[in-house]
């Protein structure tokens, strides 16, 4: 296999140069032109296409893709993995026209958020100053409501909570939140409700729980962590916490904060038994600053089912430094190795030409080197886009429209 490197390339660009002028042309230059004139081949033809992997959840609408990642081709499901949700069949492939993924643009997708769609749809987008993808679907196991908190049946309380009551005119969803004052006197504050809960397809799984909170004005630094309790029986229980809301930001104050926690990551205190968790604790554990509470609101408390996802897409890497270890989007030292040296290289030459072009407009002026140099560049380009045609992320049932 011939290594082709971007000293390779800019000795080329010399010779096509020369044909033309006998000055020296600056390395800077040089390098800028060659990387321009990469970027132009690798968006006409289908090259340098990488996966990467993440778990969706249906709640979620931004994703952040790795750095280097260029457009967006596909989304799919990866069955493959052990990583999948055990809670579904392994053995089916979830990749059919009923869970296909459409692309489609990133504002159409937020603007007919208030419901999910009747196909699942991505876009890429750039919306938050990077990139990333935005999605519109549904998981294919179904989020689970443990408690909407409209209703006070079943609830108990550590004896520091006091004015319970379900608020239905402050809430997120469902109707109602549940709302009471804390005294001072204990170091955790601990509601309590029982359930008849399965967790051990779960506990192999990403599975997350999450809940809203409400902190009123003036009180986001009197918690530590709000902690989730499944109990087996008294002692025996599986134990996650938060700190931040889901997306890693701080809480927020007199506004519904969303959290999560992942069962993955859950303590195990004595003995629990998995399939046979009777009781949720919401236990708000007390920092060393605090003081009595008025007006603390909690709401909608669901299991969640993410799935992973496959998402096949050009990068914009050219190439790896000497080693081949690291990855560069910019080549600029001479041993720098090119993609397309496992696979096409020959593709230095046209790759020369365009830079060549970039360096000396005034080769278009030349009648004589202008015609072969074009004629040279388009028939290479036509025969590699055969080879390595370029793809686009296509719409609803296939169609490439929904994207120009």
């Amino acid at each position: 296999m011939e290594t082709v490197t971007f000293k390779d390339i800019l000795n080329q660009i010399d010779d096509y140069c020369t044909n033309f002028t006998a000055s020296t042309i600056d390395y800077g230059n040089k390098q800028r032109a060659a990387n321009r004139a990469i970027e132009s081949v690798k968006r006409k033809l289908g090259i340098d296409q990488r996966v990467f992997s993440f778990y969706f959840y249906e709640d979620t609408r931004f994703y952040d893709t790795p750095t280097g990642f260029n457009e967006l081709l596909q989304l799919y499901y990866n069955t493959n993995s052990t990583a999948f949700p055990s809670v579904l069949t392994s053995s089916l492939n979830y990749n059919n026209q009923q869970n296909r993924w459409d692309v489609v643009r990133d504002i159409d997708i937020l603007r007919n958020s208030g419901g999910y769609p009747r196909r699942n749809e991505v876009a890429s987008t750039t919306m938050n100053a990077k990139n990333q993808l935005v999605m519109h679907g549904k998981n294919i196991h179904g989020s689970v409501i443990l408690n909407s908190f409209n209703s006070m049946n079943g609830l108990t309380f550590s004896t520091d909570i006091v004015n319970t009551g379900i608020d239905t005119n402050i809430f997120k969803q469902g109707g109602g939140s549940l709302k009471f004052d804390i005294n001072s006197g204990l170091s955790a504050s601990i509601v309590t409700y029982p359930v008849a809960l399965n967790v051990t397809s779960a506990l192999n799984t990403v599975s997350a729980f999450r809940m809203y909170i409400d902190l009123p004005i003036g009180t986001s630094g009197f918690f530590s962590n709000v902690e989730l309790r499944l109990l087996s029986s008294v002692g025996n229980y599986y134990t996650m916490n938060a700190t931040t809301q889901d997306d890693g930001t701080a809480w927020t104050e007199n506004a519904w904060d969303r959290i999560s926690f992942s069962l993955a990551n859950a303590t195990t205190v004595g003995s629990p038994v998995a399939g046979q968790i009777t009781q949720v604790q919401i236990v708000l554990n007390h920092s060393g600053t605090f003081a009595p509470v008025t007006n603390f609101r909690i709401d909608y408390l669901y299991q969640i089912f993410p799935d992973y996802m496959d998402c096949n897409y050009y990068t914009a890497y050219k190439g790896t430094d000497t080693t081949g270890a690291t990855d560069k989007i910019i080549l600029d030292t001479d041993s720098d190795i090119l993609y397309f040296s496992n696979y096409a290289p020959d593709l230095i030459d046209v790759v020369a030409i365009k830079a060549a072009l970039r360096l000396f407009p005034q080769l278009r002026g030349d009648i004589t080197f202008w015609q072969m140099y074009k004629a040279d560049y388009t028939d290479a380009m036509n025969n590699f886009g055969k080879i390595f045609p370029r793809k686009r992320a296509t719409g609803v049932y296939g169609s490439s429209q929904i994207i120009r």
